[in-house]
């Protein structure tokens, strides 16, 4: 499959040679949930098409995964306008308004970024929970993560117009894997905390929190990060 490079060379060249992050910019990927040594892991697992800092990272049939501060999910232009009607007032912007989105169905010019629980295995845990508990963006942005259905009805599993709260989390299929629309209603730098949280049948209650990156048509300067430098080898590699 042909991927489209979103980000300029040059930039890509940048940001590998100051390693103030890996960009994420096409194929498939998801946020991974595992479980290893007592604790629940979120994590990017990328597939082998999956494009970072302009290349597939390859190694199939697995791809590669990361930790969540170690990449940056791109989010491309072009924007959409905000479709009318109230069921999408959860947008957080006024019908017409731009919005950039991560589809829920693959669009090979951007990551296809999916929630993921396959490692686990399902007889193991009672119930598994994604929950959005805290988000940094630019000024007026709103983020929002939903489906649509057979008729083009949106099912809403996040969205931060209304603030987060105990409404912005949904019960995972344990051992499953599924797409949503990741949408954004500004440009910038966008950190969302996500929290798992299941109940394990023989080690009881467990939760883990990691923070994503989003870089909605930019990405940050090198050196603002989190991230810091890191030497370039140590951000590719296989966990498991």
């Amino acid at each position: 499959m042909k991927h489209t490079l979103l980000i300029p060379a040059a930039l890509i060249a940048t940001l590998a040679a100051s390693r103030a992050a890996s960009i994420y910019t096409a194929g498939h990927g998801d946020l991974g949930i595992a479980y290893e040594g007592g604790a629940l892991e979120p994590h990017y697992h990328l597939g082998p098409d999956a494009i970072v800092d302009g290349s597939p990272v390859g190694n199939a049939p697995d791809g590669m995964e990361f930790e969540p501060d170690e990449l940056i999910t791109f989010v491309a232009d072009p924007s959409v306008a905000r479709p009318a009607g109230a069921q999408w007032n959860f947008l957080g912007s006024p019908s017409g308004d731009p919005i950039w989105f991560l589809p829920q169905a693959e669009d090979s010019g951007k990551p296809f970024f999916g929630i993921a629980s396959e490692e686990l295995t399902p007889g193991d845990w009672t119930v598994l929970s994604l929950s959005l508990t805290a988000m940094t963006g630019p000024a007026g942005g709103h983020f929002s993560l939903y489906q649509t259905d057979g008729f083009g009805s949106p099912i809403v599993q996040f969205a931060t117009s209304d603030g987060i709260n105990g409404a912005d989390s949904y019960n995972l299929i344990i051992g499953g894997h599924a797409h949503h629309n990741w949408a954004f209603t500004e440009p910038g730098i966008y950190e969302l905390e996500f929290t798992v949280t299941g109940n394990h049948v023989t080690d009881g209650p467990k939760t883990a929190s990691a923070t994503y990156t989003f870089g909605v048509t930019q990405v940050p300067e090198p050196g603002t990060t989190a991230l810091g430098l890191l030497a370039a080898g140590a951000l590719l590699r296989r966990r498991r």
